[in-house]
Order: C-alpha cells, then sequence, then structure tokens
C-alpha cells in the first residue's frame, strides 16, 4: 500500500491507481490507526478493479481491555438511520432564518417590591384658604352684583358686583395648580425621588377647594361641581406628567382633595315648600408615572379615591353645619352607617344654607389614559409589594380601610404597607391599626393648620397573659433635628414672580401664581421597608448574593 502513496513500488495495473473519490477518503481518514485504515480499504471503490491486488491484508483480532471504553468513530457519512433523533432533520423540513420567539422569561414590573420609600407632603393650611374673588365693574360679562342694607343708613343700600364665579375658581385652580408643581419642583431639587425606589407626593384634603363663603348664590354652587372635578382632575394628571420616570424616578401622586355638593333630590318642608338636598363629593385624585404599557402588570392611568361620611365642619363658613335635623334612609354604599340630614351655611353674610347628607353616595373608581372608567375599585397596588391604603378624615374613625369592610371591599388589595390620612382635623390613633399588623408606616397630611408627620408601626406578639401591644413612633423628616423640631427639614416654595425655575423643568403650561396664597413648605420622609432577604427590586437587579437581613424585622 506504500507504492500507492508514491513511496514504494509502481503499481504494475491501471487499476491499483485509487478513483478521486477514494483518494479523498484516504486523505480525509489518514490520521487513523493503521490496521482499522487497511481493512477498510479493500473493496470499497465500486470500480472493476482486481480485488486480490487491491488488498490482501487481513487484519489480526483485537483484544478490548475489559476496563477499556470503546467508542466507535461515527463519520455521519450517508445513508442516515432514519430512526435516529439526534441526526439532524431533511433538508426540506430544516427552519432558516428568523423564528419567532415563544417563550420569554416572565420579568418582574418597574418598580417591583421597593425597599426605599420617599414621602414628600406640603404643609398648607388647606382649611382656611384665602378669599381672592375679585370686584369688578358692574356690567363685566358672567359679574354678580349683590344688594345689602347699608349699616350706616337703614335707608340706603350697598351694591357690590363680582367677577363671575366661572372666572374665578379658574384663577383660583390655576393658583393651587402652579404651588404644588412649584412645590414638587423645591423638594425634588432638594431631594431627588431617584434617592428612593418610589416616591409618594400628598397634599392636604380641600387643598383645591376656594372658601365656601366665596359663593353667593346656589346656582354658583352647582356649576362649581362639574367645573372642580373635572378642572381638579385634569391638573393632577398634567401635572405627573411634568415629572417622567426617566428624569425624576418614579412618583405615585396624591395631591389633596376637592370637597363638592351634588343636588341629589327634593324634600318638602313641613309647610309644603320643597328643599334641595344635597350629596357630598369629596375626592382625591390619585395619579402616577408608573409604566402604563407592561401588559402583564396592567395599571389604571389614575384613580379616584372618596370620603364616604360628612363632618359637621367640612361645608361651612364660620359656624358649623347643624347635625341629625332628620334621618334618612340608609345610603347602599355603606348601610351600616347612620344617614342623617345636616344643615349647613356656606355664607353667612348673604344666607346661602344647603342641606347635606351625612354619608355620600360616591364609589371609588379607576380610569384608563383615555378617560374610560375601568372599574369601581381603587386599584392600591400599582406599585408591585408596595400597596397602600387612604382614608381622607372623618373616614379614618368612621369608616376606615382597616376596619369598614365596604370600604376594605373598595381596594384591590386589602393587606398594604402604607396608609395614608389625608385630613383637615383628624389625628392618627395605633387604635386604627390594632388588627393590622401588615401596615407599616401611617403617614398623615393634615390641613387644619398645614403640618405632617409619619409613624413606624411596631407590633408585638401576645405572650402567655401579656397581650400583644402596637406602638406608633414618630419619624423625624431628612434633615430636620428630631420629629417634633422639624424647621430645618422644611423646604420652602417660593409664590413670588421671582421663582427660578430649574433649567431641565418642564413648564409647558404651567400658570403663574396671580392671587395671595397661604404660605406652604414641604418635608420629606425616607421609609424603609421591611422585605424578605431573597426578594428583588425590579428596577435594580443587580445579581447579589442573598444573606439575612439584619435590619429587617419579621413578624408574625
Amino acid at each position: 500500500m506504500k507504492d500507492i502513496f508514491e513511496t514504494g513500488r509502481k503499481p504494475v495495473l491501471d487499476t491499483d491507481q485509487p478513483s478521486p473519490l477514494r483518494r479523498r477518503i484516504l486523505k480525509a481518514c489518514a490520521y487513523l490507526p493503521a490496521a482499522p485504515l487497511l481493512a477498510m480499504l479493500g473493496g470499497c471503490d465500486g470500480d472493476d478493479g482486481l480485488p486480490g491486488e487491491a488488498s490482501t491484508f487481513t487484519p489480526p483480532p483485537v483484544k478490548v481491555p475489559a476496563n477499556a471504553i470503546s467508542d466507535p468513530l461515527d463519520l455521519k457519512l450517508p445513508p442516515f438511520n432514519e430512526t435516529n433523533q439526534a441526526l439532524p432533520p431533511k433538508l426540506d423540513k430544516q427552519i432558516t432564518g428568523s423564528v419567532e420567539v415563544t417563550h420569554v422569561p416572565k420579568q418582574l414590573p418597574v418598580p417591583s417590591k421597593p425597599k426605599t420609600v420617599g414621602v414628600y407632603s406640603l404643609q398648607y393650611d388647606s382649611y382656611k384658604q384665602v378669599a381672592t374673588r375679585r370686584n369688578v365693574a358692574a356690567g363685566t360679562p358672567g359679574s354678580v352684583t349683590t344688594m345689602s342694607p347699608d349699616p350706616e343708613d337703614a335707608g340706603k343700600f350697598i351694591f357690590v358686583t363680582y367677577e363671575g364665579i366661572e372666572t374665578y375658581l379658574k384663577r383660583a385652580l390655576d393658583n393651587r395648580f402652579a404651588l404644588l408643581h412649584r412645590a414638587m419642583l423645591a423638594a425634588f431639587t432638594k431631594h431627588s425621588p431617584k434617592e428612593f425606589d418610589v416616591s409618594f407626593f400628598t397634599a392636604p384634603e380641600f387643598y383645591w377647594n376656594v372658601p365656601f363663603g366665596d359663593f353667593l348664590t346656589e346656582a354658583e354652587l352647582q356649576l362649581s361641581t362639574k367645573l372642580y372635578l373635572e378642572t381638579v382632575t385634569r391638573n393632577a394628571r398634567t401635572l405627573i406628567s411634568k415629572f417622567p420616570a426617566k428624569r425624576y424616578g418614579h412618583i405615585v401622586l396624591l395631591p389633596g382633595t376637592i370637597a363638592t355638593l351634588k343636588r341629589s333630590y327634593d324634600a318638602t318642608k313641613p309647610d309644603g315648600s320643597a328643599i334641595a338636598i344635597y350629596n357630598a363629593a369629596n375626592h382625591l385624585t390619585c395619579t402616577h408615572n408608573l409604566p402604563l404599557d407592561d401588559k402583564s402588570f396592567p395599571r389604571p392611568a389614575y384613580m379616584i379615591w372618596p370620603k364616604r361620611v360628612v363632618s359637621w365642619i367640612d361645608y361651612k363658613d364660620t359656624e358649623g353645619c347643624d347635625d341629625d335635623l332628620a334621618i334618612l334612609n340608609k345610603n347602599p354604599t355603606n348601610p351600616d352607617l347612620n344617614n342623617t340630614l345636616k344643615k349647613c351655611v356656606l355664607n353667612s353674610k348673604n344666607g346661602l344654607t344647603v342641606f347635606i347628607e351625612r354619608v355620600s353616595s360616591s364609589v371609588a373608581r379607576s380610569f384608563d389614559s383615555m378617560g374610560n372608567p375601568l372599574s369601581t375599585i381603587f386599584q392600591n397596588d400599582i406599585i408591585e409589594g408596595l400597596p397602600f391604603g387612604i382614608d381622607i378624615c372623618l373616614d379614618y374613625s368612621e369608616a376606615s380601610v382597616q376596619k369598614d369592610k365596604y370600604r376594605i371591599a373598595q381596594l384591590d388589595e386589602r393587606e398594604f404597607k402604607l396608609d395614608f390620612l389625608i385630613s383637615a382635623g383628624m389625628s392618627l390613633s395605633t387604635s386604627n391599626y390594632a388588627d393590622t399588623p401588615y401596615i407599616q408606616y401611617a403617614m398623615h397630611t393634615e390641613g387644619i393648620g398645614g403640618w405632617a408627620e409619619a409613624w413606624k408601626l411596631t407590633y408585638t406578639k401576645a405572650q402567655g397573659n401579656r397581650p400583644g401591644t402596637i406602638s406608633g413612633d414618630n419619624l423625624a423628616p431628612l434633615d430636620a433635628d428630631s420629629a417634633q423640631d422639624t424647621k430645618k427639614g422644611e423646604i420652602a416654595i417660593d409664590q413670588t414672580d421671582a421663582f427660578v425655575t430649574p433649567e431641565d423643568a418642564d413648564t409647558t403650561g404651567i400658570p403663574n401664581i396671580l392671587d395671595k396664597m397661604k404660605p406652604g413648605t414641604v418635608l420629606v420622609w425616607k421609609l424603609d421597608v421591611d422585605q424578605p432577604a431573597d426578594e428583588v427590586v425590579a428596577n435594580n437587579p443587580i445579581p447579589t448574593k442573598k444573606v439575612a437581613d439584619k435590619a429587617i424585622q419579621f413578624i408574625e
């Protein structure tokens, strides 16, 4: 065989010359051991050569050691075994080019399971707003003229012309819109929401209201309802759009409430005259800058949370309402509450008096980005792993989301971690949380006097004869000396024309502050939310070694 490879004798016959196919096989198999190679060469060509001269070598039997591993060489020469599942598919069934991905690993929504939460609270005296309805010349379009006796001359009357209520309310709502925008800019400049995994910004009850004494007639009151609700919702949505998540981090806005009255039905007095009965609509519009295109974690664009119980100081001018004038039918929104009739003087000078039901018929609602209603549920779990609850003033003691089954039923997630009390005349109480060990923090934004506080709730388990306890620790805001001395932590809001807007701020469509307003400041808290040590924050998905966190409190 060496002759054929041109190293030995010349071939005697032309048939000793290997064919082209045979030559290719020989070259490809030149590295094989000699014995198997020589055995293979006999008759592997299909021509008419002389078999005897092609190969006369007979290999001796090979004994394989018992402990040896025999792995025959597979050259993958055709034909293939049709039953061999390891073989490649036939050419007419092979898949080429791009293919559709049929499986994508599930990803956590953003944000997810945040461990640090920022809470920004606007401290503003919303209960005693500044009356800024302007006097205008008689005959001004939309104006209203009032007549009252001259206290110095019994035979004369005093005529005063005021701007139209619609003109006044639009400007007043613009002022509050601008103030809240400046408050957020000032606070975010001092402490960026990107310092936290997610942030909340709160304002007090009645933040969007003008004094009820500014209403002159019942017709003005009725006209204000739709204007109030639509404008406040639009302002809240526009406001959050000025703070995109890429620049500011993830933010949930709880911008205080707007209290309105809707004419419900007419009743008849004992003398036969008719009176209008009003139902209260005191709403908070919750907006956010969280993703709306996450198909695995759908969110509403905004939500409405209403107050259920009307207080005797909610709708008034100088004096509070007269309670329990009559017992009304139970309200189906909460049949456990006593529904009575209140007599409230809104304008003591003009004698504007209305009758209001104690229990509101308003229900929670969630909406898509087009303003279409999605459900009558407040989706309080828009942040995966951080559900929150809201109580508006008197609801905290009469119909709270901690105790009242009808209010709890309007929440998407009933065991939430943060509780927000938005009020004007209410205080935090640990008794509200006796049966809710899942609530870790209580945040309070108060409108009477304009202040805010944050409590860390701590629970101890009952042992033997000793009952379990709950305590609320008042937390110091960032930069403050203590929870009681918050002066250094207060972020002032410039209401003047000299206000300097940060260069990267979006001020398109933001109005100026045109009237006098109460001063306001912002306090900021950093909350450490307890989480199991192996949970992952989606907006910071850096792999880390899972170790026990000594700072985490595990509560049974």
